[in-house]
């Protein structure tokens, strides 16, 4: 009710503060996801070490819960991920219409100042409108092209997980080398890399690159 009796300037204010706040909120939003995924990953490796830790001792039901969970876990920040890029691809549009507004307020300013004639410019127009619907031609191509790379994408998502075989021989070989008296760190560091990699080439495409 309080709006009704505001002036058209107060108006405007409110509604460009409440604008800024909610674009605020969703960008709030997105660094709460990202953070909320770092945490997962340090939880993660820290199953990663308790499993190990259970084969060296013969604890294999324990391993394999353990094991269970730290899979469960890389799947889940790889779904948050894929969400949380979504919604920022969202967020951007929303900001990008918002742009729109923008323009489409100083146009109507410009539209009130300048007088068209378009008998004069309608012959332009129509050797715009040509170009600009071969550029349409063009947009669809890329589009199709993008559409296309985006179908592997899904399962590029679960494909860079290793599974629960590949992860319990990985466990069970870094688990020997630190019983045989060496380091798993070397070991580690190739399933990790493994899996960075599968997470470059995921946000790559989800990026489009």
């Amino acid at each position: 009710m309080g709006r009704l009796f505001m002036s058209k300037d107060a108006r405007r204010k409110e509604e460009r503060r409440e604008r800024r706040r909610a674009f605020r909120d969703a960008e709030n939003a997105v660094d709460t996801v990202k953070d909320r995924i770092k945490q997962m990953q340090r939880d993660a490796d820290k199953q990663w070490a308790e499993a190990r830790e259970a084969v060296k001792a013969g604890q294999q039901a324990t391993a394999k819960r353990l094991l269970t969970s730290y899979r469960a876990s890389q799947v889940l920040m790889t779904k948050l991920e894929q969400k949380r890029w979504v919604f920022q691809q969202y967020l951007t549009k929303m900001e990008m219409a918002q742009s729109d507004n923008e323009f489409a307020t100083a146009l109507s300013a410009v539209n009130q100042v300048i007088k068209i004639d378009p008998e004069q410019v309608a012959d332009v127009f129509d050797a715009s409108q040509d170009l600009l619907g071969e550029q349409v031609d063009a947009d669809r191509f890329w589009a199709k092209l993008y559409e296309k790379e985006m179908d592997g994408a899904v399962g590029s998502l679960e494909d860079r997980i290793p599974g629960m075989d590949e992860l319990s021989a990985q466990l069970e070989q870094e688990a020997a080398v630190e019983v045989g008296g060496g380091s798993a760190e070397r070991v580690n560091s190739e399933l990790d890399a493994r899996i960075g990699a599968g997470q470059e080439r995921v946000k790559n495409l989800l990026d489009g690159k």
